[in-house]
């Protein structure tokens, strides 16, 4: 996705975390939207900062109703129940409070999240995990700090702590929902499939008010229904993996033709520490606790929902190429898509099954 640079250190800020795919997804400011009025012809678009990164929405309505606000509500819903980064959301206190038990009344974009995280947990084979937050706190990810990796430490007192199957949702006696931990430092972030549920959330709410024709994007993740505003496909750029690049600096590696379609992208290339002179990706396997060692860059998948593509991206990035692909190709669920570039002997390299 390319990009204006803006001068200013909080516009900045803004574009750099849009392109960050797993950390800054959310943060306490959700910046209005704001509609920038007619595309070409009846097309509308709405631009704006929400969830610490930038959102695109473009949609075709003769009548040019204005949905900012609608979209605005709907975001600040996702906050409030699944931003990390906000102290009153309700992620923020089913992991900072030391109960047992929480109920989950009017929390339902939570309990998707959830169920989502369990299932895609379950058939990836742990590669997808959203308890990975103490180990992705330990590692430095999330303020950038300074860190001495004991690994003693990580085995024996952070491997125990992030395992999905010590977090549940049961209905209580009165059949209110209640989410149970019985790990009391167990801790969720859902930041790797929330931006995806986003973009659907967005996405459906067109749907039901009759628009055919849209594009939703945000922070990379994308839904795209029917033609843009010159009658064609929706082209989606994939852009060149450069370690620190800035957005759009290097052009893109892929045009992608999206298709009543979504897509999400996963890399490892902008967001990594150096630790002891050594680059430290993000991408954490929640097997070992230790970042990843493999050849991939990013990941690019395609898949009906967002929600699907941002957490297959995410696994992928994890497995590594080779079990990516076997992943794809024996997944029975679902059609999936899938482009990734990769290292060989410091070339790009790429694969696709599309």
């Amino acid at each position: 996705m390319s990009g204006e640079f803006h001068q200013n250190k909080l516009d900045l800020m803004i574009l750099v975390a849009r392109f960050n795919f797993f950390i800054g997804l959310f943060t306490l400011l959700t910046f209005s939207c704001k509609n920038k009025g007619n595309v070409n012809s009846s097309y509308q678009e709405i631009k704006g900062y929400a969830q610490g990164t930038t959102f695109s929405v473009i949609y075709e309505d003769s009548t040019k109703k204005d949905f900012s606000s609608a979209i605005d509500s709907l975001l600040n819903e996702v906050d409030l129940q699944m931003s990390t980064y906000d102290s009153i959301s309700f992620i923020s206190k089913f992991n900072s409070n030391s109960s047992h038990s929480y109920n989950l009344q009017n929390q339902d974009l939570f309990i998707y999240c959830f169920n989502k995280s369990k299932y895609f947990h379950l058939v990836t084979d742990g590669a997808f995990n959203p308890a990975i937050f103490p180990l992705v706190k330990y590692w430095g990810f999330f303020n950038r700090d300074s860190v001495v990796i004991d690994s003693i430490y990580i085995l024996d007192s952070i491997l125990p702590i992030i395992r999905m199957d010590s977090i549940l949702i049961k209905n209580s006696d009165d059949v209110e929902k209640i989410i149970y931990k019985t790990n009391l430092k167990a801790k969720l972030d859902f930041n790797a499939i929330a931006q995806g549920y986003s973009v659907d959330l967005v996405a459906n709410y067109l749907k039901s008010n009759g628009i055919d024709n849209y594009m939703v994007e945000i922070g990379g993740e994308v839904s795209a229904s029917g033609l843009n505003s010159k009658g064609n496909t929706w082209r989606i750029g994939i852009e060149r993996p450069v370690d620190s690049s800035y957005v759009g600096e290097y052009g893109f590696q892929r045009i992608i033709e999206l298709k009543n379609k979504s897509l999400a992208t996963s890399g490892n290339y902008r967001k990594f520490n150096t630790i002891d002179g050594k680059k430290v990706v993000h991408t954490i396997d929640p097997k070992t606790g230790y970042p990843v060692e493999n050849n991939l860059l990013s990941v690019t998948v395609i898949c009906d929902k967002a929600i699907d593509a941002d957490a297959l991206a995410t696994s992928f990035m994890v497995m590594g190429k080779d079990k990516a692909i076997n992943f794809i190709y024996n997944f029975e669920d679902d059609h999936i898509e899938a482009y990734m570039i990769y290292d060989s002997l410091g070339k790009y390299k790429e694969w696709s099954n599309f």
